[in-house]
């Protein structure tokens, strides 16, 4: 086998692992709630310490790997995702847990971006989106079997032994990968470009206010004290970061790549795209459960579909891409996302069933057509050395409009709801309820839903015009 399909295969592999130890630790969150006699806002964190973590990370990593090496960094991480996951196993306490998962977390920042960057410097420019491709169908592919393998071995032999497999895979990932990628070939001089520790540790801090705004901001209230001091603290840390980044040599983030259309519009549209990809994906349980009186494991057979098209879809869309211009099929991508938008946006609670299936499975379609190319064309218009960086950055905007998009959805159900005269809170949306208290919450539920759709679509439309007519203007000058 070749080397470059060698490092396909190690990348691909920690990259699938990160994803199925995500998914398979929220089936596994009921159990460890009930097993720590804690209540499960408090056992969420498990997954919300986690996610943070990554977030915070994955552009000071992927900074780091670019003046380190991307194999240093890539196996550390796999090694400390091993120890943070074999923890995790061995823990007495929920807190305990928490933590051994954001070692977990500090890993898979260290793997996440890494990986794409080291995949794009092993393939030629004209096969990127095809990789990025198969790369997002490994992602598909760990959505897929986390909840249900996940689910199997809670329910068999424990979930810590969940943890110990993963912890085993990562390990033996960060093995092959010692042995298959070579070191960096390009090195700074000996006296190169010094970390930027203070940006880093902005830019981090920064986002976990931010994030963490955004997360308990709906459930707090927007106006609480708590909230808006969030929100001042964000600010605070931005023009401190900004500052400082334009004063330093070799700052952690270049801003002047923001100047580069692709790689400034990449960003724009793939928070964008997330944004409505994750709030339709939040609130389809809601729907199908509480509206449609769903059983919780028919809902999850019934949400199986749209992972099943992003692991089949984004590969076949990649192979494409490459031939065809890879900024057209991301546009092609963001315009399917918006059709898939309009079936929520003209839902009611008679709704068929099939039909919100439908509509998940084009919203996935549409993502998976998106992402590859995309990300194939923000990292194009950066230098190689600067793949680490743009790689996680790519991540971050997955990340970020995923958690924007989730508390944009439920802010604009639970402001319908709370104006319908009922509590705005999605715990609520209950088909058990007496006949007449439940329909009056459904019809405010599914209404909250349908005007979160509008607004999105409403959000995307103009983003994507000016995607297309930079795509436009690009190869006018292209040909020119």
């Amino acid at each position: 086998m070749q080397h470059r399909y060698r490092v396909f295969f190690v990348c691909t592999a920690g990259i699938f692992t990160t994803v199925f130890d995500t998914s398979s630790s929220i089936v596994a969150l009921p159990t460890i709630a009930l097993q720590f006699d804690t209540d499960l806002p408090t056992a969420q964190w498990v997954v919300i310490g986690n996610g943070l973590t990554i977030s915070a990370l994955l552009v000071p990593m992927g900074r780091l790997s670019d003046l380190v090496g991307r194999k240093r960094i890539y196996v550390v991480g796999c090694v400390l995702f091993a120890v943070g996951a074999l923890l995790a196993s061995l823990s007495g306490s929920v807190y305990g847990l928490i933590g051994s998962r954001m070692v977990v977390g500090i890993g898979s920042a260290m793997t996440q971006g890494t990986a794409m960057a080291i995949l794009v410097s092993n393939f030629d420019v004209t096969e990127r989106a095809r990789l990025l491709g198969f790369q997002l169908g490994g992602v598909g592919l760990g959505a897929i079997l986390g909840p249900a393998t996940g689910g199997l071995i809670v329910g068999t032999i424990g979930w810590r032994m969940l943890y110990a497999i993963t912890a085993v895979a990562m390990l033996v990932i960060g093995i092959a990968a010692q042995r298959v990628l070579r070191p960096r070939a390009r090195r700074p001089g000996t006296t190169g470009p010094a970390f930027d520790i203070a940006g880093a540790v902005l830019f981090s801090s920064l986002l976990v206010a931010g994030l963490l705004t955004l997360t308990l901001g709906p459930r707090l209230g927007w106006a609480q004290p708590a909230t808006l001091s969030g929100v001042a603290l964000f600010v605070a840390l931005l023009s401190a970061f900004i500052v400082v980044e334009r004063r330093h040599a070799a700052p952690m983030l270049d801003f002047k790549l923001f100047s580069r259309g692709d790689f400034a519009l990449g960003a724009l549209g793939a928070v964008v795209v997330f944004m409505g990809m994750s709030a339709a994906r939040f609130l389809a349980p809601f729907f199908l459960q509480g509206v449609k009186g769903f059983d919780p494991l028919r809902v999850g057979l019934l949400m199986m579909p749209a992972a099943i098209v992003t692991a089949i879809g984004a590969p076949l869309v990649g192979r494409y891409a490459d031939s065809f211009g890879v900024r057209e099929f991301a546009n092609a991508g963001f315009f399917v996302v918006i059709l898939g938008l309009t079936t929520f946006a003209m839902l009611e609670a008679s709704t068929p069933t099939w039909l919100v299936v439908v509509g998940l499975m084009v919203l996935s379609f549409g993502m998976a057509a998106f992402s590859a190319p995309n990300s194939a064309a923000i990292l194009n218009s950066v230098d190689t050395g600067a793949h680490g960086v743009a790689a996680g950055f790519v991540n971050l905007c997955r990340n970020t409009g995923n958690v924007i998009g989730v508390a944009f959805g439920t802010a604009m159900v639970a402001l319908t709801m709370a104006d319908a005269g009922f509590p705005p809170t999605l715990d609520a949306v209950d088909a058990s309820l007496d006949a007449a208290q439940s329909q009056g919450i459904q019809s405010a539920f599914t209404r909250g839903f349908r005007t979160a759709a509008i607004a999105l679509m409403a959000i995307a439309a103009p983003v994507l015009g000016i995607l297309i007519l930079w795509a436009s203007k690009a190869r006018r000058r292209h040909k020119a």
